[in-house]
């Protein structure tokens, strides 16, 4: 990623605006972009605040049941065209509300208090479902929590007419919305900021920002991808040559220093190419699993139900030696596919998808943090991310009858994207992973690219190095 994004969420008249606009302002802002490891310099803080049309919201608030449909389109779309903007964005991206609160909090609210018909809200809901498939959590929710009094307060401060009649009963299921949602529903890392306390409002924002960079610290987040810019923007040949003096150099340090980076990524995003060409590149030895030497591989693709549980367990113990022999301390290995996937994203799917039970879950769950417990994690995990139609589109055009007759299919590929949006955060804050993580877009990398390939080894020289 480019960017470092941050949710500022919280129920209306909290306090998100003025945070978010001071955040962005110096002193505050240089706080924040010293939490960013490898700066390259023109990274900046970006506010973007909520926009709405004052005219709808005005039309709503005077008729919530004809236009709370309407209102609630049109303020998804505009977080839609928001987002589009943060994609380019380089160094720390602050989201004044975020987009799925736009579903979570405001349209069930319209839906339990009957602003919404049935139909209206499940039209509303598939189109929420349909263009938000690719759209991941941001890194950091910080969530501004107060009374219903401390709102009602606030509100009639800052005197806005069109806020001025609403009823106290909506602002406390917002409250209990929002509570519902960051604890049911946000998978990323949160804060949560106690905004009833009575200070000043400058020493308020210096304890919030500084509370917000520790927090960003204590989870070594990373902006992974801040210069690729810079190197195509070079003339070939100077770029060729910086590549080639990227991949001596990490080259040499892995001579020197031994080391395990495990590859992560959706099935049909590259890990395996990436690994041969770290294995050929690097000199370094690479570690795979061999499909069709599994014995229990073909027995699921006929019947997952059956065979589920017994194929995770072998793909532990393999990946387990696999991981065993690569954090020997000889030399470094470069390892496809990561032990903790079969866990987090192939075991909970699968148990959403009927083939594992509940028991069988728990089982798996303290079977994988045994493992973890007993065996170094990798130095440096690589988590590969993209769309998920990229994914099956690079599926298809491989054609292996493995994963063509029985294996995947389109529905699957997407469902497993949805794990892989919160995997890297994920391995921390669970406790399995204790290395050093980074995220590589692979619709901005080309494998077969030596520039970018350089400047990826640059980026995990410098992760490794740090």
């Amino acid at each position: 990623m480019e960017h470092l994004r941050i949710g500022i969420v919280g129920n209306i008249g909290v306090g998100k605006s003025t945070l978010v606009e001071a955040a962005s302002r110096k002193p505050y802002n240089e706080l924040l972009l010293g939490t960013i490891p490898n700066r390259v310099g023109d990274e900046k803080v970006y506010a973007f605040q909520e926009k709405f049309n004052v005219q709808v919201l005005d039309a709503f608030y005077k008729d919530p049941i004809g236009n709370a449909f309407m209102a609630q389109i049109e303020f998804f779309n505009g977080r839609l065209e928001r987002q589009l903007q943060i994609e380019d964005r380089k160094g720390i991206v602050l989201e004044d509300r975020t987009l799925a609160e736009d579903y979570h909090i405001f349209g069930i609210a319209q839906k339990i208090l009957g602003n919404m018909t049935e139909e209206e809200f499940l039209t509303y809901q598939r189109n929420y479902e349909l263009m938000t498939q690719e759209i991941t959590q941001p890194d950091l929710i910080v969530y501004l929590k107060a009374d219903v009094p401390v709102l009602e307060e606030r509100i009639r401060e800052r005197g806005r007419d069109n806020e001025a009649g609403i009823p106290r009963k909506y602002l406390i299921q917002l409250n209990q919305l929002y509570d519902q949602f960051v604890n049911r529903h946000v998978t990323c890392p949160v804060l949560v900021i106690d905004a009833n306390v009575d200070t000043p409002l400058d020493k308020y924002l210096e304890n919030t920002i500084n509370k917000i960079v520790e927090r960003i610290r204590s989870l070594d987040l990373r902006v992974t991808t801040p210069g690729i810019s810079k190197w195509v923007a070079l003339p070939e040949t100077a770029a060729t040559l910086k590549a080639i003096d990227a991949e001596t150099k990490l080259e040499n340090y892995l001579k020197q220093n031994p080391n395990l980076i495990s590859i992560a990524g959706n099935v049909g995003l590259g890990k395996s190419t990436l690994t041969a060409l770290m294995q050929r590149s690097l000199k370094i030895s690479g570690l795979y699993e061999n499909p069709e030497k599994n014995p229990l591989l073909e027995k699921f693709l006929k019947d997952k139900k059956t065979y589920c549980y017994d194929l995770q367990l072998h793909f532990l113990q393999m990946r387990k030696n696999l991981q065993i022999t690569g954090t020997s301390g000889g030399k470094s290995y470069v390892m496809d596919r990561s032990l903790l996937e079969d866990l987090l994203v192939f075991c909970y799917q699968f148990h959403k998808d009927g083939f594992l039970s509940d028991n069988e879950l728990d089982l798996l769950t303290a079977k994988f943090k045994t493992v973890c417990n007993e065996i170094p994690s990798p130095d440096l995990l690589i988590v590969l991310k993209g769309r998920a139609d990229l994914a099956w589109s690079r599926i298809q055009q491989r054609g292996r009858e493995m994963e063509m007759e029985g294996g995947w299919n389109k529905s699957d590929i997407n469902a497993l994207n949805r794990w892989y949006r919160t995997y890297a955060n994920d391995v921390y804050r669970f406790g399995y992973h204790k290395g050093k993580v980074i995220e590589i877009n692979v619709e901005k990398i080309d494998f077969t690219n030596r520039i970018h390939v350089g400047y990826l080894f640059e980026v995990i020289y410098d992760t490794l190095s740090s």
